[in-house]
């Protein structure tokens, strides 16, 4: 923050590094905070239909559906699924992983 500043890609980047490194760690609120704050420069710097966009909300659901807010966590990765299909296509192995992501979360619900 104090080298690049709040809103630099870079900076969003370490927030979603932090998010995954308590993710792992079993803290998913703090994980969700982080990841939150990458998501928000994220969709001023890049936009809100970027692939980089898309992983944030794949992230948050991901946070989510650990926490066992299955409902919040289909929203989110349902966001995702929609970018990465403009971006790289229905057939596109990331989106075909992201699409049975959420049928695993459909199935708890």
């Amino acid at each position: 923050e104090v080298a690049l500043g709040k809103n630099h890609p870079s900076t969003a980047t370490t927030y979603n590094n932090i998010g995954l490194a308590l993710n792992n760690k079993g803290d998913f609120d703090a994980a969700l905070v982080e990841y939150h704050k990458c998501l928000a420069i994220q969709e001023v710097t890049l936009g809100e239909n970027h692939p980089d966009t898309a992983t944030s909300y794949n992230n948050i659901g991901a946070a989510l559906y650990k926490k066992g807010d299955f409902d919040a966590a289909l929203v989110e990765c349902r966001k995702c699924l929609a970018i990465q299909e403009v971006a790289w296509g229905k057939n596109h192995p990331i989106t075909i992983a992201t699409s049975e992501n959420i049928r695993v979360v459909e199935s708890k619900m």
